[in-house]
């Protein structure tokens, strides 16, 4: 029972009630919607920056390594001997703005992806240059 029928006078009765729009939700909504959105974005940027402040690609005079994470660390080496192609992805946009992902070809089925990298073209030159097979047939 509601409160207005609770505070009836005797012989009281009601003509009329008035119900509440649904466009009094519109602001709850939009509130809810940027709200989410906004957090979903804020969740979306922290990934996104613990994963680019936890991961390292380098090439060695030796070998690849990648290594990501923080609390749980994954490190993936590759001895520079036994890659065999290094292939480059790079699309329109990844060609103007200079970036790429370039894919490691090893020996047997081993081989891995790297995340989107600056300068794709000059990271896959250092990684051939860097390979024995390569070496032993530059001229010196």
């Amino acid at each position: 029972m509601s409160y207005i029928t609770q505070a009836l006078a005797p012989g009281e009765t009601v003509r009329a009630r008035a119900r509440l729009h649904w466009v009094l939700w519109l602001r709850a909504w939009a509130a809810l919607l940027v709200l989410g959105i906004l957090v979903v974005g804020v969740w979306i940027f922290a990934r996104q920056l613990i994963f680019n402040l936890t991961t390292e690609i380098a090439v060695t005079d030796r070998r690849l390594i990648r290594k990501f994470g923080f609390l749980e660390r994954r490190v993936v080496d590759m001895g520079l001997e036994s890659i065999e192609s290094v292939q480059l992805d790079q699309d329109f946009w990844g060609t103007l703005l200079d970036y790429g992902r370039l894919t490691i070809h090893g020996t047997g089925d081993d081989s891995w992806l790297t995340p989107i990298i600056a300068d794709p073209v000059g990271f896959r030159r250092d990684i051939e240059a860097a390979m024995p097979q390569r070496r032993a047939r530059a001229p010196e």
